[in-house]
């Protein structure tokens, strides 16, 4: 019989047995250093994780060094963010809605540079469960009469640099970045349309 208590994130079933790299523990590192600055954590808890962090051999050892820290009901529980820059792709990605719709979203990957186009149509991106191949991302949009919306894990630091005419262009961070998230720049046009980035909806406060 299975222990009610032990952990279902860890563990060959979701990957756990993945070899953890230096930015995997570089990341949890900066989350445990955060924590500290918080006050969720003491020096000592800090520097002992850490230490752990620090020899960490597969994901299985570094979930249970951040698992306290978030809670799974309130906006700081955060998803947890996989790279796989080993196996990047070179070429943009390309994501097209014309008097139609777009949407991606669950486990899909997140290359380097996507190009997206909107035109008499929506394009829905969720990125909160995604792969990414690079911490460094870019977003090229082109919105005519159109609406992109593109919803990034917690954390995540957005550079918005789209030039709107007779549209919108807006960013809404509700968690501090920090560097466990990635960096997303976004540029491009909106004519008549709007392209909007967001954290995940807090349910708390869709009431």
């Amino acid at each position: 019989m299975s222990n009610p208590l032990e952990p279902t994130d860890v563990g060959p079933a979701v990957g756990g047995d993945l070899a953890a790299t230096d930015r995997d523990r570089d990341h949890v590192i900066t989350l445990l250093t955060t924590a500290q600055a918080e006050g969720r954590l003491s020096v000592a808890e800090r520097d002992q994780r850490i230490s752990a962090a620090r020899t960490a051999e597969t994901f299985d050892d570094l979930v249970p060094l951040t698992r306290d820290l978030v809670s799974p009901t309130g906006p700081a529980a955060r998803p947890v963010v996989t790279y796989d820059e080993a196996n990047a792709s070179e070429s943009a990605d390309q994501i097209v809605a014309i008097f139609g719709g777009a949407t991606r979203k669950h486990t899909w990957r997140v290359r380097r540079n996507t190009s997206i186009m909107a035109v008499f149509g929506g394009v829905e991106l969720d990125l909160t469960s995604a792969t990414f191949e690079s911490h460094e991302l870019t977003f090229n949009v082109f919105c005519l009469f159109g609406g992109i919306e593109v919803t990034v894990p917690p954390g995540t630091a957005v550079d918005n640099q789209v030039a709107a005419v007779f549209g919108g262009s807006d960013v809404r961070r509700l968690v501090p970045p920090d560097g466990s998230a990635p960096r997303l720049v976004v540029k491009g046009f909106c004519g008549f349309g709007g392209v909007e980035v967001r954290n995940p909806k807090d349910r708390r406060r869709s009431h």
